[in-house]
């Protein structure tokens, strides 16, 4: 699924383009990392969850899922809460099972594109293998 973001932490300046690119740094980054783990990795972009999905419904994401041929799907979510810290709120649930096998919730220091990474491959490395 699309690594989504929320940016709460009021600050004055706009960091969306970068917040974008690292999205998309980090989307590419766990398709990479995980395909050691997995037989498949398939990311659907987002575009087409939004066509499919518009309210993103977790049942329509779920079926979405399993429409791409998934087993499992990968929820990822960022929340930056302030200046320094940042928020990971990572889910995979088993798609045929409708139910969460893993549950991870990650702090990580920094909001540029060294912390971005250094907070997937920690991600990476913490998940149980399948």
């Amino acid at each position: 699924m699309p690594v989504k973001m929320l940016d709460t932490s009021g600050e004055v300046a706009d960091q969306s383009i970068a917040h974008n690119t690292r999205i998309v740094a980090i989307k590419k980054a766990l398709e990479h990392d995980l395909a050691d783990r997995y037989s498949k990795v398939v990311m659907i972009p987002a575009r087409d969850v939004a066509t499919v999905c518009p309210v993103e419904d977790p049942q329509c994401l779920l079926d979405a899922a399993a429409a791409a041929g998934a087993d499992k799907a990968l929820f990822v979510s960022i929340v930056k809460t302030s200046t320094l810290i940042m928020r990971m709120y990572v889910q995979i649930v088993d798609v045929p099972q409708r139910a969460v096998t893993q549950k991870r919730e990650l702090n990580f220091r920094g909001d540029n594109d060294e912390s971005w990474r250094r907070a997937e491959r920690f991600l990476v490395r913490n998940l149980k293998a399948p």
